[in-house]
């Protein structure tokens, strides 16, 4: 088995994991685009391994290889900024939960005037 089939092998095994988690629910829709689209370029890069070749020329980069390393950093840095923006979101809606149970706790306190 060639590399090059190796390689298509896994990427087609990514995608297809991909959509079996977004199929189940397991994977919220917002995350599973990215991961289809790294997926769908894992196996076009794999399927030409010369187009890695041309992009990274294109670029003035002298390492394939590196080309993929900035654009796996890309994809782990969209994902983390997806994941904060998430927990920012989460926390906020948490702290006016709270407030609201505050204010209706504090409601029904009887007055001990």
């Amino acid at each position: 088995m060639t590399p090059q089939v190796l390689a298509i092998g896994i990427a087609v095994v990514l995608l297809i994991v991909v959509i079996l988690l977004l199929r189940s629910y397991v994977l919220p829709e917002k995350y599973a685009v990215i991961w289809l689209l790294a997926s769908a370029a894992a196996i076009v890069l794999s399927a030409w391994p010369g187009l890695l070749d041309a992009i990274a020329g294109f670029f003035g980069i002298a390492q394939p290889i590196n080309l993929l390393f900035v654009g796996a950093f890309f994809i782990v840095f969209l994902l983390l900024m997806q994941v904060s923006l998430e927990l920012a979101k989460t926390r906020d809606e948490l702290r006016k939960a709270v407030q609201k149970i505050a204010l209706e706790l504090e409601k029904r306190k009887p007055d001990d005037d």
